[in-house]
């Protein structure tokens, strides 16, 4: 395999396969927030945001995704809003509360990371750490001094490669009772300088 091509976005053509990542990687935790799996999933992709994605690509098929915040909004907008629109006041408001604690604040000097969603079967050859790099390069580009992401505990993989790229553990926190609800009970949060000071 050529080294991937990592751009900003993706087309209305290429919206299904990103969500198909995004809800391989993330499914776990937010499925309860939805009546069934095939709803999560539907939401997440309907809700992806091309302008606050980075795609890698290799020979025009998307292989991995790395979704941030910006301007108030993450890589998939899962906002009450939307969620009352396409889903109703009823499922919606579950919805809302369920996500609600695995929601992430933005902060001055920071690009906060939703995470890296790389395809199973491309795992391992680099490409995680491409896109971290690729996101650390744009973090720098907005004026950023920090790239963040969280990562839980049970996950101890993506720790690693988080390590590996040169992210720190800068906190940790627990979501206590709720460990049932989105099946880990503990998390990480990790930084990386972007180098810009």
């Amino acid at each position: 395999m050529d080294d991937p091509v990592i751009d900003h976005g993706f087309t209305e053509a290429e919206r299904p396969r990103v969500g198909a990542l995004y809800w391989s990687a993330f499914g776990s935790k937010l499925r309860t927030a939805f009546r069934d799996d095939t709803t999560g999933r539907s939401q997440v992709t309907a809700g992806l945001r091309a302008d606050r994605t980075l795609v890698a690509r290799d020979h025009g098929a998307v292989i991995a995704v790395c979704g941030y915040h910006r301007d108030g909004h993450g890589a998939a907008d899962l906002s009450w809003r939307r969620l009352r629109e396409s889903l109703g006041v009823t499922a919606a408001l579950r919805a809302s509360v369920v996500l609600a604690p695995l929601d992430r604040q933005e902060r001055s000097g920071v690009l906060v990371l939703d995470g890296v969603c790389v395809s199973a079967e491309r795992r391992g050859r680099g490409i995680g750490s491409a896109l971290l790099d690729a996101v650390t390069v744009y973090g720098a580009g907005l004026g950023h001094r920090w790239v963040q992401l969280s990562v839980i505990d049970t996950n101890p993989r993506a720790e690693a490669l988080y390590r590996r790229c040169g992210f720190d553990v800068v906190g940790e926190g627990s979501v206590g009772a709720l460990r049932h609800l989105y099946g880990f009970e503990r998390y990480k949060t990790m930084r990386k300088r972007t180098g810009r000071w």
